[in-house]
């Protein structure tokens, strides 16, 4: 993907997310740019049944993966995700950096990430610094988790026919890391 034609991807994504509760914004430092969006989140954890409960005959990852599901312990806790979708000028493919706060502006570390996203659950242990990374993000240069990009440029290939590849792109690997894209952007699609 050319670096034009991630700007005006994003652009349209950014237009098309003013009219939702996801907003995505550009944010210019110096020539470089990306595009930034900021949720909050309370994570849930599983209910623990006995026997004889509704939910016995359940595999226990559906009952963690049902948002009903959430324990009141956990309830109170809220996250804030802020996510930033960059062009990586040496791959020619969009890169998404992410970072996890604590309300009280505390960043998780890369651990913490894996953790509160269930990463173990999706990748074997001995794969895990191969899909979520920390690094420096290479405009702030401060450190940022990374959906790390080494199937990006074989999933940017297929995504040839789509009208916005970074909406397809964030579909696709957004769900990992807690990024689910909101019914606007998806109108995008539709109306062209």
């Amino acid at each position: 993907m050319h670096e034009r034609d991630f700007r005006s991807y994003c652009d349209a994504l950014v237009r098309a997310s003013q009219n939702g509760e996801q907003r995505w914004a550009w944010v210019h430092k110096g020539d470089r740019s990306y595009i930034r969006l900021e949720k909050k989140y309370t994570p849930r954890k599983p209910k623990r049944y006995v026997d004889g409960d509704a939910m016995k005959g359940f595999l226990e990852a559906q009952i963690v993966a049902d948002p009903a599901c959430a324990s009141a312990s956990d309830s109170g806790r809220i996250l804030s995700f802020e996510y930033h979708v960059l062009y990586n000028e040496s791959y020619e493919v969009p890169s998404l950096l992410f970072n996890i706060y604590e309300e009280g502006g505390e960043r998780l570390n890369l651990e913490e990430a894996w953790n509160t996203l269930n990463i173990c659950e999706i990748v074997p242990s001995k794969e895990m610094y191969h899909s979520i990374t920390m690094l420096h993000h290479p405009i702030l240069f401060q450190p940022y988790l990374n959906l790390h990009p080494c199937k990006t440029s074989e999933l940017m290939a297929s995504l040839s026919s789509s009208l916005n590849p970074i909406i397809s792109f964030l579909t696709t690997y957004g769900p990992f890391v807690n990024l689910e894209l909101h019914e606007v952007c998806f109108q995008l699609l539709r109306s062209k």
